[in-house]
């Protein structure tokens, strides 16, 4: 199926789009995202200067980029960790590309600039690390997940993701993010290796330089406002890639309702009422995307109705 497609440009605040190519002549595959109301929806529960926002955002494109080109069963993590005002930065993709966002900002930080850069955010002192975990689903205890870890010397994340794989996965990539703080965008390029010594017979062996050119010219601002269809049309359409697949990411959390009174219960219906008697309500909190639940005394009362008072799983 050929990229060219018709239809109006979405407006940016529905988009939720991931489309993937395959640039048969040049042995490329390529991905495109754009995320908005899904992100909002990520972050909308965590009280995140701007920066950390942006940096959130294109972090998120960058994991569901490379989840999508990796194509394995199970969850990748994109880690990022270091010495600045924001501690840990973790964006999780699932099948589907399912995705959630967590950041933890230094209990020590003070009001971060919104134009702070990755250096000021992450890596002020020199510390700062980029991992790639990938996590197989129904892998045993004894099966530790992959890690790659690389230094976040870089002064763009993009530019820090294209390291992580030349060095960890030997694969030459280019990698375009962008975000401000409402919504995100990313385009990224890869070049496949040679499949038992042999390419297409029609190769074309300057393809991989000539598209590492075009994505160099797309703007933040296209990434932002149009549908990944849109911007492979305006960038590729020269190269007559093929559309090998899309979805629609989602922002998908594991906490709810019934896990915070799971969560409740295993703590016991003593230790509950002791809470309550110091605070008057308890509030539990994910630590991962945010989302806070509160229980006042009835509520904690009819969750324990005809318990015996032991703690629950």
């Amino acid at each position: 199926m050929q990229i060219f497609r018709t239809g109006e440009t979405r407006s940016s605040s529905s988009m939720n789009d991931l489309q993937k190519l395959l640039f048969p002549r040049a042995n490329v595959r390529g991905e495109t995202v754009s995320i908005a109301s899904e992100l909002e929806h990520a972050l909308e529960h965590q009280a995140l200067p701007l920066a950390v926002r942006r940096l959130a955002g294109e972090a998120a494109a960058a994991a569901l980029l490379a989840a999508a080109a990796l194509r394995f069963d199970g969850a990748l993590q994109l880690q990022i960790d270091g010495d600045g005002p924001v501690r840990l930065l973790v964006v999780e993709v699932k099948p589907a590309s399912r995705f959630r966002i967590m950041a933890q900002l230094r209990s020590s930080a003070r009001e971060i600039d919104d134009n702070a850069t990755l250096r000021e955010l992450v890596n002020a002192g020199g510390r700062g690390r980029c991992a790639l975990i990938l996590d197989m689903r129904g892998r045993t205890r004894e099966q530790a997940p992959y890690q790659g870890i690389v230094p976040l010397e870089a002064e763009t994340l993009s530019a820090a993701l294209e390291e992580y794989f030349r060095r960890s996965e030997q694969i030459e990539t280019v990698i375009r993010v962008a975000a401000d703080g409402l919504s995100a965008g990313g385009v990224m390029l890869q070049k496949l290796p040679e499949t038992g010594g042999k390419l297409p017979e029609d190769y074309d062996p300057e393809g991989w330089s000539r598209l590492k050119m075009f994505a160099d010219t797309v703007k933040s601002r296209e990434l932002l406002t149009l549908e990944p269809a849109e911007v492979n049309r305006r960038l590729f359409w020269e190269e007559s890639p093929l559309v090998t697949g899309e979805e629609k990411p989602a922002f998908v959390c594991s906490c709810s309702e019934e896990r915070f009174r799971e969560i409740l219960r295993s703590v016991g219906r003593e230790e509950a009422e002791s809470i309550l008697k110091d605070e008057g309500k308890i509030t539990l909190t994910c630590r991962f995307c945010g989302r806070s639940m509160t229980f006042d005394r009835l509520d904690v009362e009819a969750l324990f109705a005809g318990a015996d008072g032991k703690a629950e799983a």
